[in-house]
């Protein structure tokens, strides 16, 4: 048995108390005593465990071969996270393969001393081209479900969640597909009508990849991401729960409240979007195909062109922004950071809530809202 003192986030409020964890799950949450405990963080807090489900990389490493993705889930418990699914984009479909082999791999051997790999993201093939943003159009590609088939047979089960472009041909077809395989159809980089999208939830779509990025711009206001439409529609759908990048430079302030107020306590899901780099100093990185990018303003740029193709974002921070610049409760943070992400994935009835029963997959976050101490499956895993 193991004890914890501090702030907790509950799922309703925040407690002063401890957490009793026994056999790998939260056995008790209660009030303090006052009792001696193994661990007393005083006023930090005790978060559920952060769950990313669109990350590319950390550190050094991109999350795509076996000892780079063994190498991201160690370091992702430094910054909270216990649970994530590395996500790959624009690659042939061998390489696409070989992904979704690695990470049904690394999984099995992740070690005690790691963040879960929840599975593996795929974000493409099936890509407009029109809404490729910083992917390489050489790799987007018409629907192909004998394609699609050959990643669900070689990820074995670990092909958690993929993002397509529903505007495409055959594209309901693929939604199925992906549902009948227990996988998650996310739409992104898309260009679809509200009457696709339409058609999209009908076939089993539920999720939406990093709302306002990818998204078309209004032509008078190069400021506003989005003109009446599409994400719209997306924001107001009670079936869809949406991507939202927290950097503050994906999507201004302004932008994540408004995601905030129209996706509401249950729909909204903090991502980082992180490439090689994030958790480093700024610098210059490879992405998969060979184009380099800059991250001295926080985010990663093409050096060639300047387009914006991912954050240098970890989960701690993502929680520490949405409650520091956006106005979010911790409480309600905590929903966006790891219950919700849990509920995508099927898992809400083991991860993201600091209540009995739920497995012990627990961050513990200073008042600047860096980590602590994080506990995965009961096991202190990391400690600063």
């Amino acid at each position: 048995m193991t004890t914890l003192r501090g702030r907790i986030i509950a799922p309703t409020e925040i407690l002063d108390g401890i957490v009793v964890l026994r056999d790998g799950r939260i056995e008790r949450v209660a009030p303090s005593d006052g009792s001696s405990v193994d661990h007393d963080f005083g006023d930090a807090l005790v978060v559920p465990g952060f769950i990313d489900v669109h990350m590319h990389g950390l550190g050094e490493h991109v999350a795509l071969d076996v000892d780079d993705l063994l190498a991201v889930a160690r370091l992702q418990v430094r910054f909270g996270t216990t649970g994530f699914l590395p996500t790959a984009a624009s690659l042939s479909e061998e390489r696409y393969c070989q992904f979704g082999r690695n990470v049904a791999q690394a999984r099995r051997e992740a070690g005690s001393d790691a963040a879960e790999i929840l599975g593996a993201h795929f974000e493409g093939p099936f890509i407009n081209p029109a809404g490729k943003a910083g992917m390489d159009e050489a790799y987007l590609r018409p629907v192909d479900l004998d394609e699609c088939r050959r990643y669900l047979a070689v990820a074995d089960g670990c092909l958690r969640l993929m993002t397509l472009s529903p505007e495409l041909p055959g594209s309901d077809a693929l939604i199925r597909l992906l549902r009948q395989h227990g996988a998650v159809a996310s739409l992104g980089h898309s260009r679809a009508t509200v009457a696709e999208l339409e058609r999209a939830v009908a076939a089993g779509l539920t999720h939406v990849c990093h709302c306002f990025n990818t998204f078309e711009r209004g032509d008078d206001d190069p400021d506003w991401p989005w003109r009446p439409g599409l994400l719209d529609a997306v924001l107001v759908d009670p079936r869809l729960t949406g991507e939202v990048i927290c950097d503050l430079v994906h999507v201004q302030e302004k932008h994540v409240r408004v995601a905030v107020e129209r996706l509401g306590r249950d729909r909204f899901v903090a991502i980082t979007d992180s490439l090689p780099g994030a958790g480093l100093p700024p610098g210059q990185h490879l992405m998969v195909d060979g184009r380099r990018y800059a991250t001295l303003d926080g985010a990663a740029r093409l050096v060639e062109g300047g387009t914006l193709v991912g954050s240098m974002l970890t989960m701690d921070r993502a929680f520490g922004n949405l409650i520091t610049h956006c106005g979010v409760d911790p409480v309600l943070a905590a929903r966006f950071t790891s219950t919700n992400a849990a509920r995508v994935l099927g898992l809400a009835d083991e991860l993201g809530r600091v209540e009995p029963g739920r497995r012990a997959n627990l961050a513990v976050l200073d008042v600047d809202f860096n980590c602590l101490a994080t506990w995965v499956d009961g096991r202190l895993v990391y400690q600063r």
